[in-house]
């Protein structure tokens, strides 16, 4: 056990006492939303700061880590709750309006402070002083639990967790076992990957990720010395080039002077890779199909040196509007956005690019690391609602490819219905199509046309890849 402890008040008793009812307020509204109207975690909170600009960077943050952490750690934490009361929050049993709007349950201070403090103690983490005012509310002593946890450094996983809810649970009116199992749906195991340590990736969805950038109109080492004068440590990926982690950044990354040059883009480590493996090069005419908000399109462009056209398309126009900007300060002039519903290409775009990069909508069962909240409201039926709509977009897409040239299919999902069964499926249904070797670009390895990517081969998201090539016009008549 390394959790360790900041007990030495930096703060007032007043101001602890007044990021606790914010970190409450805020869980209780957003663990509702969650369930309850199946918002994002991310975007129920930032609606819930631009409405409370008086609170500074340390209560974002501590509200922010509070409640990730009772998402992230959920499986564990809803054993403390009543029966009843989980019931409420979890079948959503509670009355939402029809405009989403109004009055969500309210819990229990008691229950909100329970949950906040067993997520910083699971977190494993420097424990902040505001654990210490929900310990006092619960009457429990946290320095002895902490000494306590710290001598017995052999404790396994399964043991620190039921010691954690024993110290948490004062009725002890149950001893439930716990296991690495609860930390997901029970449904979701019989659909892990195969040739994959399920209890190994479920370890890493545990672990908060760090930041990826992607230097971009600056080297890398010049990204990292302008980073040091902002106050950023940040350290260069082994392999990939432009690739750069950070780490415990104090400071929102938009707001510094090298983001707002275009040095830099905020892209995992993984998505940076997808880009590696369509390998576009200069003067070339690439799609990005689904682009959203672009930031494969802006990597495509970069690794173009600006030379060609970069196509990006998606259903949403904000999205698009959002990529018209980042490309203006990313100084990336080759790239033109238009809208594209996923449905069939007019003649007139058929055959005419030399690379589609398919990035289809799916489950984002990859990003759990960073949105755990998902994990808990995902159905097992919009699994196949997904793969049914890729392989639509990938088939759709597809013909856009010139024969000879490179289609690549991505999720950021690690269901193997989303993910190698599409691309399977499209190949038996598209014959002038075959799988295109190429290397990982994490470790070199060659790749037979499909990668999977998992958290722990590069402290990232998980995501798969699937590169086809179309065979050229003699082979098809052949």
């Amino acid at each position: 056990m390394t959790t360790k402890t900041k007990f030495g008040r930096s703060l007032s008793e007043g101001k602890l006492l007044a990021q606790s009812r914010s970190c409450r307020e805020t869980l209780n509204t957003v663990l509702c939303a969650s369930f309850a109207a199946k918002r994002p975690a991310d975007r129920t909170i930032s609606s819930i700061f631009r409405a409370n600009r008086h609170y500074g960077s340390r209560d974002r943050q501590i509200i922010s880590e509070g409640v990730f952490g009772v998402f992230r750690w959920w499986g564990i934490l809803r054993k403390l709750l009543p029966s009843r009361l989980l019931q409420d929050i979890e079948k959503v049993l509670l009355s939402l309006p029809d405009d989403g709007k109004g009055s969500f349950l309210k819990m229990p201070d008691e229950v909100l402070d329970m949950l906040l403090l067993g997520a910083f103690i699971l977190e494993k983490r420097e424990i902040p002083e505001l654990c210490v005012i929900w310990a006092n509310e619960l009457g429990v002593d946290l320095k002895n639990f902490l000494n306590f946890t710290r001598n017995k450094s052999q404790l396994t996983d399964e043991e620190f967790y039921s010691c954690t809810l024993d110290f948490l649970n004062r009725d002890k009116t149950s001893s439930a076992s716990i296991t690495a199992k609860d930390l997901l749906p029970e449904w979701i195991w019989d659909k892990m990957p195969e040739k994959t340590k399920a209890g190994e990736l479920v370890k890493w969805f545990q672990i908060r990720p760090p930041i990826w950038i992607r230097a971009q109109t600056v080297s890398p080492d010049e990204l990292i010395k302008k980073l040091s004068s902002e106050g950023i440590t940040a350290q260069r990926h082994p392999k990939i080039e432009n690739a750069i982690k950070i780490e415990n950044a104090k400071v929102n990354l938009y707001t510094l002077e090298s983001f707002k040059k275009g040095m830099f883009e905020i892209q995992d480590l993984a998505s940076q890779s997808i880009g590696l493996v369509c390998a576009p090069e200069g003067g070339e005419r690439w799609w990005d199909t689904c682009a959203g908000a672009g930031g494969k399109s802006l990597q495509l462009s970069d690794m173009m040196k600006g030379k060609g056209s970069v196509l990006a398309t998606d259903i949403r126009e904000y999205k698009l509007e959002d990529l018209r900007k980042r490309a203006k300060r990313a100084r990336c002039s080759n790239i033109i956005c238009n809208s594209w519903d996923g449905k069939g290409l007019r003649k007139k775009k058929q055959g005419k690019f030399d690379g589609v990069l398919v990035d289809a909508p799916c489950t984002c069962s990859g990003t759990w690391r960073r949105n755990p909240d998902a994990r808990w409201n995902l159905a097992p039926e919009e699994i196949k609602d997904f793969s049914d709509m890729q392989l639509k977009i990938l088939r759709n897409a597809a013909s856009g490819v010139k024969p000879g040239g490179v289609l690549v299919y991505a999720t950021c999902s690690f269901f193997q219905e989303e993910n190698s069964a599409v691309a399977k499926s499209f190949l038996d249904g598209n014959s002038n199509f075959e799988f295109d070797t190429f290397l990982n670009p994490l470790t070199g390895e060659k790749c037979e046309g499909m990668l999977s990517i998992y958290p722990h081969e590069g402290n990232c998201d998980a995501m798969f890849a699937a590169r086809f090539r179309r065979k050229k016009v003699d082979q098809d008549m052949s």
